[in-house]
Parts: C-alpha cells; sequence; structure tokens
C-alpha cells in the first residue's frame, strides 16, 4: 500500500472517511454547513497531500473518486428531497398556506355594533370576545377587562372591533 498511496497513505485514508461521514452528516443534519465544509476541506487536504507526495495519478484518481461520490449524493439528496427519507424528516416543513386560510373574511362585521358578548380571555386591551356565538378578536378603549366579563361592541373598522 506505501508504493501505491505513499507514506501518508493512513492519514489519506482516515481523512477520505472522514470527510465522506461529515458529508453524509451535512445531509440529515439542520444547520449552517459545518459539517459539510469540514468534510470538503478533508476531501481536499487527501488531494493535496497525494499532489505533494509526487503521486499525481493517485491524485487524480482520487479526485475523480470525491467528484463521483459527491455527485451521487447530490442525487440522493435531490430524490430523497423530493420524496425520500428526508421528505418523512421533522425538519423538513410539509404544511402549505392556502389562500383561503389568509384572507379576510368578506362577511361585514356591521351587524355587532351594539351587541353584547362575553370577554374569553382579559382585554388588555386586546383579546378574544364571545359575540352572539362566535369567537372574535376585539380591542377595548384603553381599558382592562377582566376575563367572563360584559362587553358590548361600540364600533367596527374593518376588521377591527372596539368594544366596552
Amino acid at each position: 500500500m506505501v508504493s501505491l498511496f505513499g507514506p501518508l497513505w493512513i492519514a489519506c485514508l482516515a481523512l477520505f472517511l472522514i470527510g465522506m461521514a461529515l458529508l453524509i452528516m451535512e445531509l440529515f443534519l439542520p444547520g449552517f454547513g459545518v459539517s459539510g465544509i469540514c468534510g470538503i476541506l478533508c476531501l481536499v487536504a487527501v488531494i493535496v497531500i497525494q499532489f505533494m507526495t509526487n503521486r499525481p495519478s493517485v491524485a487524480w484518481i482520487v479526485t475523480g473518486a470525491v467528484l463521483l461520490i459527491l455527485l451521487i449524493m447530490i442525487v440522493l439528496f435531490m430524490h430523497s428531497m423530493k420524496n425520500g427519507m428526508l421528505f418523512r424528516s421533522p425538519i423538513v416543513l410539509k404544511e402549505q398556506i392556502e389562500a383561503e386560510a389568509i384572507k379576510p373574511s368578506s362577511e361585514s362585521l356591521e351587524p355587532l355594533i351594539g351587541k353584547t358578548g362575553t370577554a374569553l380571555t382579559p382585554l388588555r386591551p386586546s383579546g378574544i370576545a364571545l359575540i352572539d356565538g362566535k369567537r372574535y378578536s376585539v380591542e377595548t378603549q384603553a381599558t382592562f377587562v377582566d376575563k367572563d366579563a360584559e362587553v358590548t361592541v361600540l364600533g367596527v373598522d374593518g376588521t377591527k372591533i372596539t368594544v366596552r
């Protein structure tokens, strides 16, 4: 082995294995890419060591192997991202927000003016109130209202409901 890979073949093999392990970790761990960068640096160190020990043919073989392995890892990552193991991982967001979920209600709140309801939360000065059997986000006129207190709708401005 020494004649083929040079005197530092154990160090090169260790750096190669560590670099590959770090790249695999980067695929499945959330973060800023520290393990991926360290893995690439380990692989580059193997190539540089081979060039510096006058083994350019081995360095080119290692370079080709590293590029092939990286290409395979990228393809596997993209496939996994689409519908594989990574897609089922808890670090990948699967929820989608539908446009209807964020649209403001088209129903007018004007009919609520003058109606009474109950504060479901303390209003300090905003909170939730139950008016006509429906929950609404309401605001007081700079006063605090305790939970379960009776409130009266004073005005409506768009989706803002003011109570007393």
